[in-house]
């Protein structure tokens, strides 16, 4: 049988059928896995920046926080005032600074005002409190004796910062200036009356702070004091 002119073989209608074949069930299957793949790795990469942003900035913004306690606590131990007191009536003859330092708390007078307010010198006491953090309580520093003064009352107690965990103080003794000094754990100014009347000549305190997801971090403040040319006047 003759074949006709210009009629297309088999061979070439197969091979044209051939070449114009779609995609197969298990090719599609694989190019979507891969896409998916793809698109799962690429969004786990960015909910992780994302996150790490976060974090990041909630750690800077502690550490802001943790900054301005530091700063706080310098500013208003450093500005520490040798303020005279007396005990009682009948022993107007001694006097000591009204500085009650304990292992805790702290409490003592200043010029540095917590809420910058007054002018007149501050009675200032420092602590921590289960589940409140740290805490501050002010009042002028009025009267001959303010050893029994209390602080922590509603009225005069404020929360400093609530992640501040725990507080220690140390009180660096020196009673002459050509002796060498000592850390002692607590200050009673009823010892240091007369002749041995002064301020403790730095003040170390170590602060924990809770940075939350079982983090802490801990800082140690060596505050010095210097009062000694006002001391020298005021004796």
């Amino acid at each position: 049988m003759e074949v006709e002119k210009g009629a297309p073989s088999r061979t070439a209608r197969g091979s044209r059928c051939s070449s114009v074949r779609g995609f197969t069930l298990l090719e599609m299957l694989l190019a979507i896995t891969i896409f998916s793949m793809v698109v799962v790795i690429i969004f786990s990469a960015f909910r992780l920046g994302s996150s790490s942003w976060e974090k990041g900035e909630q750690d800077l913004e502690q550490f802001q926080r943790i900054r301005a306690v530091t700063e706080l606590l310098y500013r208003e131990i450093r500005s520490c005032f040798p303020y005279a007191v007396t005990p009682g009536e009948l022993d107007t003859h001694v006097k000591f600074y009204a500085f009650f330092g304990g292992t805790d708390s702290l409490k003592f007078v200043t010029t540095a005002s917590l809420h910058n307010m007054n002018r007149s010198l501050s009675f200032l006491e420092f602590w921590v409190k289960d589940g409140k953090g740290l805490m501050a309580g002010e009042a002028r520093a009025l009267g001959s004796d303010l050893s029994d003064s209390s602080l922590r009352d509603k009225e005069r107690a404020l929360c400093i910062d609530p992640a501040v965990k725990k507080i220690r103080f140390r009180y660096y003794d020196q009673k002459k200036k050509d002796e060498q000094g000592e850390w002692v754990q607590n200050w009673n100014p009823r010892d240091k009356v007369d002749m041995n009347l002064r301020l403790p000549r730095a003040v170390e305190v170590d602060l924990s702070f809770d940075l939350g997801r079982g983090r802490t971090f801990d800082e140690t403040l060596v505050i010095p004091i210097f009062v000694d040319t006002l001391t020298a006047l005021l004796k």
